[in-house]
């Protein structure tokens, strides 16, 4: 297998990380346009007619999430940013020795850990049913 990755790597007349600064148009017909689309599916279309015509591997399609999810993800990122930064700023304190380290701050550090892991998982969650639905 790394010997024929290594010659399809060895064949290809263009890096796919060269810097492209030539721009190529080219007429369809409605017909030809829709036939691109349908392959194109969640690629973007100069990646797949690049993918194509230059026996690149293909690209792995846009990830589409729905905008509930989108927003929902959004929201659970803002509040596990929240729980990392009192997480920080607690083990900090403790660290100078502005904050003693009780079995109360102890369980509410753990309480924090088991919520950004909840949140975690449940982003995941949202993410994995937008790639399946």
């Amino acid at each position: 297998l790394s010997n024929q990755l290594a010659d399809t790597l060895k064949n290809r007349s263009v890096a796919p990380d060269e810097k492209r600064e030539v721009t190529i148009t080219f007429r369809a017909s409605y017909a030809e346009k829709a036939r691109l689309e349908q392959r194109c599916s969640g690629v973007v279309q100069s990646d797949y007619i690049r993918a194509r015509l230059f026996d690149y591997p293909l690209p792995h399609p846009k990830l589409v999430i729905p905008e509930l999810n989108r927003q929902a993800i959004y929201e659970l990122k803002k509040i596990g940013s929240n729980l990392n930064q009192q997480t920080r700023a607690i083990n900090e304190a403790v660290k100078i020795g502005s904050q003693p380290l009780t079995n109360e701050v102890k369980s509410y550090l753990k309480t924090l850990e088991e919520l950004t892991a909840l949140l975690e998982q449940t982003r995941q969650s949202l993410t994995q049913a937008s790639v399946e639905g």
